[in-house]
C-alpha cells in the first residue's frame, strides 16, 4: 500500500556528461574570438542593445558570416575540434547579425569598391568567386597572407594572376563605385552678393565601360591595393591584441576615437524648438583604457565641435592627468586611434604627441593607427553608453539644454565611466602652442606606428612592432624625424593664416585628405594640366578633375568630366586658380605657369 508520509530525503541525479561537450575553456575561447575587432564591430547606436536574464549588453554585429567565421577559428585553433552547428549554439547573445536597419555604414571604400567590380564580374561568370579576400590570396603563393606576397615582393607572385573564363574583352558594362567629389556652390550675402564656396562630397557613381576596362581595374586593385590593405588590417589587429595581452606593470593602451555629437534635449518641448538651432549639441570623445589588470572607459564632453589636433589634446590631457593620478605606477602610454588626416594622423598631433605626456610625466609612447576603413573599436560602444544614459535623465523629467548641463548630470549618476569636461577656452589655449612652420613628414598616410622615447622626437613605421620591450627593434624599417623643441610661443609668432589666397606653385609633400577641393596642375603625356583634387589615396595617388588645352596656357572645362588619378610623380603642385581671360577660356597665373615650365625643364 503507498505511503501518505512525506518524503524527507531528495532524489539524487547527476545527468550524464556528453564525451563531445564543449569545455568551459573551449566556449571562453570562442566568445573571445567572435569579440575581437576583426570579427565584429561595437554598435554606436544608443538604442542598440539586447537583454537575457535580466543581463543588459551593446550589441555587436558580426563583419563576416559564422560558417567563415568557424572556419577562420579552426585554422587559428587547430586542436579545437568543434562542428560549424556547435560553433553557433556558443555565439554570445550580445553578438549577432546585423539586418538591414544595421547595416554598416562606415564601409572601408576600398573593399566596397572592389567588391562591387567582383559581384559584376560573377554575375557574368568571368571570375568563379566573388570573395574578394579569396581571390587575393589566389595571386599569392602562401596562404598565410605574408607581407611580401600581399605587398607584391616575391618574385613568385608577380607573375600570377587571375584565373578567369572567356568572354568578349569589347562588351560594354557598368558598375558602381564610391567617389570623393569637390564641388562649388554659391551662396548669397547680406549685401545680396554672391560668394563661391566649395563643398566635399563623397557619392556612388555609376561607372561605364568595357569588360576589358573592368577586369584591368578591378586585377590592379587587387594587386596594388586590397593586398597591402588587407595584410595591413590583420597586422594591426594581431600585434595590438598581443599588446593588450602582454602588458607588464607600468603599460597601458589607450584606445580613443570622436563618437557622434549628442543632440541635447529638454523633456519638453514646444514646436519651435524643433526649427533653427535651438537644440545644441555636445562633442563626446570616448577612451578605453587597459592596463594589467583594469579596464577604465573614459569620456571628455565639450560644447566645443572642433575635433582638430588641439581639441584633441584638450580632451586628451584631462584622461592623462587622470590615469597618472589613478595608476602613478604607468609610464609607458600605448595609444590606439583611426587614422583621418585631418585629426590623429597630422603634423600638428605628432607634435603635440611627441611633447605633452613628457610634462606629465610619461617616459614611452606609441601611437598605433588602425588601418583606414577599420577604425572601430571599444570606444564607439562608450558614445552610446553616455547617450542612452543621457536620454533616461531626460526621459524622466530632466533638462538637458547644453553640454555643461550634460556633464553635470551624468556626474551625479553612477557610472563606470569616467567622466571629463573640457572648457572651449582650454581648446583655443592649445593654438598658441602649434609653431608656426611645422615639418611635414612625407609618407604620413602610410604610417601606422609612431614611437617616441624623447620629447621633440619620434621614429615612424608603415606597420606597428612590438617584438623590443623598448621598441627600439628595426623591424619595417624605422625612419626619425625631430621636431622644433617644446616651447610655449606667443599668438603672434605662432598663429599661422591658412585663409592667405595663394599666389605661386606650391610643391606637396605629402598627399592627404586636406588637399580634396584645392587646385593642382598635373602632366600627362608631357603637357600641363590643371585640375581640382576630388579624393587622395595613400596607395594610387590624387583623383583630378582637369581642364582641357586650347593652347599655350589655354584651357577650358570639357563638356564630360575628364576625372582620372594621377601617381605622385605626375602632380607637379598646388597652383592658385586659374583666372578668366575670355567667357570659356582661363589661364594659370603667368608667373606660377613659368615657375611650372622651369620645374618641369
Amino acid at each position: 500500500m503507498r505511503s501518505n508520509e512525506k518524503r524527507t530525503t531528495a532524489l539524487t541525479y547527476t545527468r550524464k556528461k556528453q564525451k563531445n561537450s564543449i569545455s568551459p575553456a573551449t566556449e571562453e575561447k570562442i566568445k573571445q574570438f567572435l569579440e575581437r575587432d576583426e570579427n565584429s564591430r561595437a554598435s554606436t547606436g544608443k538604442k542598440d542593445t539586447v537583454t537575457k536574464k535580466k543581463t543588459k549588453r551593446q550589441k555587436r554585429f558580426l563583419n563576416e558570416p559564422l560558417e567563415k567565421l568557424h572556419k577562420k577559428f579552426r585554422k587559428e585553433y587547430p586542436d579545437i575540434r568543434i562542428s560549424n552547428s556547435e560553433f553557433c549554439k556558443r555565439r554570445p547573445f550580445w553578438i549577432v547579425k546585423p539586418t538591414v536597419k544595421d547595416r554598416d555604414t562606415c564601409l572601408c571604400k576600398t573593399h566596397a569598391n572592389l567588391q562591387s567590380m567582383a559581384d559584376k564580374l560573377l554575375y557574368h561568370k568571368v571570375i568563379k568567386s566573388s570573395n574578394i579576400e579569396d581571390l587575393i590570396v589566389s595571386l599569392c603563393c602562401s596562404p598565410k597572407y605574408t607581407k611580401q606576397c600581399m605587398y607584391r615582393e616575391c618574385t613568385v607572385c608577380e607573375a600570377k594572376e587571375l584565373e578567369i573564363s572567356t568572354f568578349d574583352p569589347g562588351t560594354q558594362t557598368f558598375w558602381y563605385e564610391w567617389k570623393g567629389k569637390a564641388e562649388e556652390r554659391l551662396k548669397k550675402k547680406k549685401d545680396g552678393s554672391e560668394e563661391k564656396f566649395t563643398v566635399h562630397l563623397t557619392v556612388k557613381e555609376k561607372v561605364m565601360g568595357t569588360f576589358h576596362t573592368l577586369l584591368e581595374d578591378f586585377s590592379m586593385g587587387l594587386k596594388e591595393k586590397l593586398g597591402k590593405h588587407v595584410y595591413n588590417i590583420r597586422h594591426q589587429y594581431a600585434a595590438l591584441r598581443g599588446l593588450k595581452e602582454n602588458l607588464s606593470e607600468d603599460e597601458v593602451v589607450l584606445h580613443i576615437d570622436f563618437a557622434e555629437n549628442f543632440l541635447c534635449k529638454y523633456s519638453s518641448e514646444i514646436q519651435a524648438v524643433h526649427f533653427g538651432d535651438s537644440h545644441k549639441q555636445a562633442s563626446l570623445h570616448t577612451g578605453v583604457a587597459y592596463t594589467k589588470n583594469s579596464v577604465i572607459s573614459v569620456c571628455s564632453i565639450s560644447s566645443s565641435f572642433r575635433h582638430d589636433p588641439c581639441a584633441i589634446w584638450a580632451h586628451l590631457s584631462k584622461v592623462l592627468t587622470f590615469l597618472k593620478d589613478q595608476y602613478p605606477t604607468l609610464s609607458v602610454l600605448h595609444v590606439v586611434s583611426d587614422g583621418p588626416t585631418t585629426q590623429y594622423r597630422s603634423k600638428k598631433n605628432f607634435y603635440f604627441f611627441t611633447n605633452i605626456p613628457y610634462q606629465m610625466g610619461w617616459k614611452k609612447l606609441t601611437w598605433n593607427f588602425l588601418e583606414a576603413g577599420h577604425g572601430k573599436g571599444p570606444a564607439d560602444g562608450i558614445g552610446a553608453a553616455v547617450k542612452r544614459r543621457a536620454d533616461d535623465i531626460i526621459a524622466r523629467g530632466k533638462d538637458i539644454p547644453n553640454a555643461r548641463v550634460l556633464f553635470e548630470e551624468l556626474q551625479q549618476q553612477k557610472s563606470a565611466t569616467e567622466l571629463f569636461y573640457v572648457e572651449p577656452e582650454e581648446i583655443e589655449s592649445m593654438d598658441i602652442l602649434v609653431p608656426s612652420e611645422l615639418q611635414t613628414i612625407r609618407g604620413t598616410m602610410k604610417i601606422h606606428q609612431i614611437i617616441s622615447a624623447s620629447p621633440s622626437q619620434m621614429s615612424w613605421r608603415i606597420l606597428s612592432c612590438f617584438c623590443s620591450a623598448t621598441h627600439d627593434c628595426k623591424c619595417f624599417n624605422p625612419e626619425t624625424v625631430m621636431f622644433q623643441h617644446w616651447d610655449k610661443p606667443s599668438p603672434s609668432t605662432s598663429t599661422s593664416h591658412p585663409d592667405t589666397p595663394q599666389i605661386g606653385l606650391l610643391h606637396i609633400v605629402d598627399l592627404n585628405e586636406g588637399l580634396i577641393g584645392q587646385w593642382c596642375a598635373v602632366k600627362y603625356d608631357g603637357d600641363i594640366y590643371p585640375g581640382i583634387i576630388q579624393d587622395t589615396d595613400v596607395y594610387s595617388g590624387a583623383l583630378v578633375k582637369t581642364m582641357s588645352s586650347a593652347g599655350l596656357n589655354r584651357f577650358f572645362w570639357p563638356l564630360r568630366d575628364d576625372i582620372i588619378w594621377y601617381q605622385t610623380r605626375n602632380i607637379i603642385g598646388l597652383i592658385p586658380e586659374p583666372v578668366p581671360v575670355t567667357k570659356r577660356h582661363k589661364e594659370i597665373n603667368v608667373s606660377v605657369w613659368k615657375e611650372i615650365c622651369e620645374t618641369l625643364n
